[in-house]
């Protein structure tokens, strides 16, 4: 027989999955290496699904999303941006990672570059190299407290360059680019006639009371294509609801790719999800309170074994230097797993930058965090030697 493709054989599999089924394999590990909030979807949005899917929300949808979600969505982020937004502006996708994928198949033909960060979600590279694009990183190193370098961005650019992607606050380092950045990141991508990706899926978990800047606030002319969703706000992974906020041409076009992708959503969840954006918001403000009262034990733990590095504004993770122990993360994660039960995202796995570091997730209790980041610090000085 003929074989597979040779792009999506030649992808390497996530090192996070792997860490996962390592994990789960292994009884009585504390879980820090999953992106998913540990706690339950709020009362009222399940109970609206159930009743949804009772009413019979159970069929086809539009390509584009249901009517009443594509107006809440547009509301909600028009309340949170600024930016004024109508239901044309507004596509809903099967989850954020969606219309991540749409926006690179809408944007990208065969040998187009997309400037990714390093460290980043390393789904989004996947994404290119199926796309027949070509991934260039740009680099958040440790000693910018991994934030962009706008100097370092402009030596990237080509007459290939289409896209920028942003991702604030960040997977993996937590990090959130404020108002002054976020104009000039934007500025750099005019200047340079290109796309913006701002995938904003964390917006909503920012800490110490910082006022989170959407890229679309300084959009003049349509470049912006902001992604979120209601997986990590409103601990709603499961329900695969993305939207993406863009002018309606962009819509338009993107709606007709999810003809031969996905063809149309999940009614009775979309539907929920208008529950959501619109109902008590009580939740989202407790599980952003809770987050960050878990980073700030984890930050405890690592000032008292000498070992803290930077102090993330938001999202719920936290890069871990393991320089000290000589090893690369990948052989560290699994290791840790052997001998002290725990379990974590390799550095590795984001990209070079942070091959020598390790993501915690802070998506777990707050003992379960501490007691996670107690048995890493304690490995690294076994290690180590210190």
């Amino acid at each position: 027989m003929k074989p597979f493709g040779r792009i999506p054989s030649a992808l390497p599999r996530s090192g996070i999955r792997e860490i996962m089924d390592l994990a789960w394999a292994t009884p009585g590990v504390i879980h820090l290496e999953v992106g998913q909030p540990d706690f339950d979807t709020p009362e009222h949005i399940v109970e609206a699904a159930c009743r949804y899917a009772r009413q019979g929300h159970t069929r086809y949808v539009p390509n584009a999303g249901i009517d009443e979600v594509r107006e809440a969505a547009a509301r909600y982020i028009q309340g949170k941006t600024g930016v004024p937004t109508d239901k044309e502006n507004i596509l809903v996708t099967q989850g954020a990672v969606l219309s991540v994928a749409t926006a690179f198949l809408a944007i990208l033909d065969a040998g187009d570059e997309i400037l990714l960060p390093d460290p980043g979600w390393p789904n989004y590279s996947m994404a290119v190299t199926l796309m027949h694009g070509r991934p260039v990183f740009y680099s958040l190193s440790p000693e910018r407290q991994f934030l962009p370098d706008l100097d370092e961005l402009e030596s990237l650019v080509t007459d290939r360059t289409k896209l920028i992607l942003l991702c604030s606050p960040s997977n993996p380092t937590g990090q959130v680019h404020d108002k002054e950045l976020t104009e000039k990141l934007v500025e750099f991508a005019r200047r340079h006639d290109l796309y913006v990706l701002a995938d904003e899926i964390y917006a909503e978990i920012v800490f110490d009371g910082i006022a989170y800047t959407s890229a679309a606030s300084f959009d003049t002319d349509g470049r912006v294509l902001l992604v979120t969703g209601m997986s990590k706000a409103y601990a709603m992974t499961g329900f695969r609801v993305g939207f993406t906020r863009a002018v309606p041409e962009y819509v338009e076009l993107a709606t007709k790719l999810q003809e031969p992708l996905v063809s149309c959503g999940v009614a009775f969840a979309q539907m929920a999800a208008v529950d959501a954006l619109d109902g008590p918001q009580d939740s989202v403000g407790e599980m952003r309170d809770a987050y960050q009262a878990r980073r700030d034990a984890a930050l405890d733990v690592l000032r008292e074994h000498g070992m803290y590095g930077y102090t993330p504004g938001g999202a719920f993770y936290l890069l871990i230097d393991i320089s000290a122990t000589g090893m690369g993360s990948r052989d560290f994660a699994i290791r840790l797993i052997e001998e002290e039960k725990v379990a974590v995202a390799p550095g590795s796995t984001f990209g070079e930058v942070c091959a020598d570091h390790i993501r915690v997730s802070i998506a777990s209790p707050e003992e379960k965090v501490r007691e996670g980041i107690q048995r890493i610090c304690r490995l690294v000085r076994e290690i180590s030697g210190a």
